[in-house]
């Protein structure tokens, strides 16, 4: 239990140089905004209590992403520039504890930054007498949890990867880049070369699932039944599967070429 010793030390260290405490305002000065903007709509008239989701979802399918990248881009490699990698190793730690431990903590950074910001949000809703969603909440907490650490798994096997801080900086905005804007436009590239590079008359059933192999596309597919009562049951389970996918398979593939390679 090797890995958990380092899961602590990346948590003591977020509340010793008050990382936590900045990402949890920021999350919760960003939610608790947004929960009053829902507020008002609902007096006006012009929104009901299930809408609170739509105003969480709003700054989740960025603001998730970039904080888990952010959070694990530098975790690894940073170790590796600077020695601490060396002195690591040279105490009871092989290098799957390093990884795995600090996937671990700084997941943990993630979701405690993102409680906040919703418990926040849902302060704000209950102070001023309003009704929360409950179920819809958690189901929004759940995807959102399975976002941040599908996307914080992606920025550790690059920091595990990778030799300098310089390469992980750029190879996470082109991840973030690829997977949060650029995708959405593949399913239909595919189905426009599939169809002998002329416009398809149907859609063809796979796009769908083509474009839900991206973590923030699949995001999206999961907060469907959450925001509406009608979903396809089969896409939200594949939805899931693939965020799974990317919190294992990211990990398990830097942490192999972390393994492969010299400090």
């Amino acid at each position: 239990m090797n890995w958990l010793l380092i899961a602590r030390k990346e948590l003591g260290d977020a509340i010793r140089n008050r990382q936590l405490y900045a990402l949890a305002a920021t999350f919760a000065l960003i939610f608790a905004v947004l929960a009053e903007l829902h507020v008002r709509q609902v007096d006006r008239g012009y929104a009901g209590s299930s809408n609170l989701i739509d105003y969480f979802a709003l700054p989740s399918v960025l603001l998730v992403p970039v904080a888990g990248l952010l959070l694990a881009s530098s975790a690894i490699v940073r170790r590796r520039s600077n020695g601490q990698l060396t002195l690591l190793l040279g105490l009871p730690h092989d290098r799957r504890d390093i990884v795995l431990g600090t996937y671990v903590g700084r997941y943990a950074i993630l979701v405690v930054s993102l409680l906040a910001g919703v418990f926040a949000g849902l302060a704000v809703v209950f102070v001023t007498g309003h009704t929360i969603p409950t179920t819809a909440v958690l189901g929004y907490l759940l995807a959102s949890a399975g976002l941040g650490l599908a996307y914080l798994a992606i920025a550790i096997g690059i920091s595990a990867t990778v030799r300098t801080q310089t390469w992980a900086t750029f190879a996470v905005f082109g991840a973030l880049l690829l997977l949060l804007f650029v995708w959405r436009f593949v399913p239909d590239g595919l189905a426009y070369a599939a169809a002998g590079f002329e416009e398809p008359v149907t859609q063809p059933w796979w796009t769908s699932y083509v474009g839900a192999l991206s973590p923030s596309l699949a995001y999206e597919r999961l907060l469907v039944p959450v925001l509406e009562s009608d979903a396809d049951r089969s896409m939200v389970w594949f939805s899931a599967a693939v965020l799974l996918g990317w919190a294992v398979l990211a990990p398990l593939i830097g942490y192999r070429r972390f393994v492969a390679t010299d400090l």
